[in-house]
């Protein structure tokens, strides 16, 4: 069920009503300077309002509902779209949409998921953070986007301490760390990499353009957002070149573990190679000297201990044992 949150602010006053209509939102939008809405899981109807009394635009209104819709930045008259990837760590780490409309008096942000973040951009409305209230919808703008890539960091960290204990788990014992879990790593670092790349190109056209939703002072600070992002996605590469580091490592460590079993197989087999001759000969039932005699035994005895003593040495000698 669709979920609509409010906060309307000016320099000296804060307004904030949890779960109330579009239509009073768009009252809000006519007495505030910056009016921010929040939409959690948006049904049909929603949108038809916010495209009725916001005059939203319905393909933008329709991307903002697919879940799998990727980072951009679009212009539709007045209004700029933008769409950014949250990041999610459940079972396994994803990316959650976070869309966003700006125009001059208002910012609409739409997601599926509780985004928890953005609590943190409330709270310093709550507390009248006067660069925030004395500011437009364009710097509420730049501090969601802000809270946004810096939330990024924290997960980064996370996969940084899963790959160094991956890392000493295969310094101490190759054979207990699997190619799998190794694989299925890089393959997150994969899909986050795929997932928050579009969006570098999105944070550019922001901070790049001379776009008249951004005062200049603004488009200042959507520069430092671009850097970080960057520093996101090299922590990515960084991370994935690691990983696949650790496959090749983990392959060598396993290959040269087989090979030193063969290796003991072989010397083992290769000494007692002698002895073996020597039964298989004294073995056979036809005549020769010292057959069926102490002597003969201990002849072959002696035959086999010195053939095998000279194959160690031999071994030895060519450092083979």
């Amino acid at each position: 069920m669709a979920r609509v949150d409010v906060i309307a602010f000016s320099p000296t006053e804060v307004l904030e009503e949890p779960d109330v209509t579009v239509g009073r939102c768009r009252e809000l939008v006519e007495k505030y300077p910056v009016t921010w809405v929040n939409i959690i899981d948006p049904d049909p109807r929603t949108l038809m309002e916010l495209e009725t009394l916001f005059g939203l635009h319905p393909l933008a209104l329709e991307d903002s509902a697919k879940p799998d819709t990727q980072p951009k930045v679009e212009t539709y008259g007045d209004v700029l779209f933008a769409v950014t990837r949250t990041i999610v760590w459940e079972e396994e780490i994803s990316t959650d949409q976070l869309s966003l409309f700006l125009a001059k008096k208002y910012i609409i942000t739409i997601h599926d998921k509780i985004f928890p973040h953005l609590e943190d951009v409330r709270v310093k409305i709550r507390r009248k953070a006067p660069r925030l209230l004395k500011a437009g919808p364009d710097y509420l703008c730049y501090t969601i986007l802000d809270v946004l890539v810096d939330s990024y960091f924290p997960h980064l960290d996370r996969l940084e301490q899963v790959i160094a204990d991956l890392e000493t788990a295969l310094e101490m014992d190759p054979n207990k760390v699997s190619i799998g879990k190794i694989h299925a790593i890089r393959a997150d670092l994969l899909r986050l990499r795929t997932a928050l790349r579009p969006q570098r190109d999105a944070f550019t056209t922001i901070s790049r353009m001379e776009l008249p939703y951004f005062k200049k002072e603004t488009r200042n600070y959507l520069r430092d957002i671009y850097d970080h992002m960057i520093r996101v996605l090299d922590s990515l590469d960084t991370h994935r070149e690691i990983v696949t580091s650790l496959m090749e490592v983990q392959a060598t460590m396993v290959s040269n573990s087989v090979n030193q079993v063969i290796k003991v197989l072989t010397i083992i087999f290769t000494v007692s190679l002698p002895i073996t001759a020597i039964t298989s000969a004294y073995g056979m039932n036809v005549a020769f000297p010292g057959f069926n005699t102490a002597a003969g035994f201990i002849t072959s005895l002696i035959l086999m201990t010195g053939s095998t003593v000279a194959m160690v040495w031999y071994l030895r000698r060519k450092v083979w044992l």
